[in-house]
């Protein structure tokens, strides 16, 4: 799921509180099956400030929200696919110029992975580095289109309803729903049954 999203929200804090900070970033599995993920800046800003004091910060990553489907009467049905990834780490700046290259190198490469990065050591002298230990890792996979069932090797279930993008309907289906009377919530109250 990592490779399929681009932008990582940063959970952290500073003296005024809590707050969150896209940014770009790569990773990489170790062996031991541990990811780091590596992200830069500027590295005098407060992003810098709150990742070399912080022991402990969040972080999320997400994708998708396309292939809007309902599927009448069932308003619980009226979801998209995504996929999420959450987990927290432990930030570290790294000095080491040839680990920074190797950092820069793999988040490069997390958008640019069909050509060499031409890149040494002394380019990323100035650049803030920092790189993340992840001590917990979770996602999630909602309603998977078959192109993210494919790429993450889960399985496909086709969905028909009403098909939505940019609020109208491309596409309506829903002559293949088989709907279930059973436990079947209200469609006009969207109350269910079940207790």
């Amino acid at each position: 799921m990592l490779d399929q999203c681009q932008i990582l929200h940063l959970g952290l804090t500073n003296q005024r509180g809590a707050y969150v900070v896209p940014v770009h970033y790569g990773y990489r599995e170790g062996t031991d099956g541990h990811y780091t993920i590596y992200i830069h800046g500027t590295g005098d800003g407060e992003k810098a400030a709150a990742l070399d004091h912080a022991t402990l910060i969040g972080f999320e990553a997400d994708h998708g929200h396309e292939n809007l489907i309902y599927t009448p009467p069932r308003p619980s049905d009226f979801s998209p696919s995504f996929m999420s990834v959450i987990g927290t780490g432990t930030p570290r700046r790294l000095t080491n110029p040839q680990e920074k290259l190797a950092a820069v190198r793999t988040l490069i490469h997390h958008y640019v992975n069909t050509i060499p990065v031409a890149i040494a050591a002394d380019n990323v002298e100035n650049l803030a580095v920092w790189s993340i230990t992840v001590t917990h890792i979770t996602g999630r996979v909602h309603n998977p289109t078959a192109k993210w069932a494919h790429a993450l090797g889960i399985p496909f279930k086709e969905r028909y309803g009403k098909h939505y993008q940019d609020g109208a309907v491309i596409a309506d289906d829903s002559d293949h729903l088989a709907i279930d009377d059973q436990d079947v919530p209200d469609a006009a109250t969207g109350a269910s049954r079940k207790e």
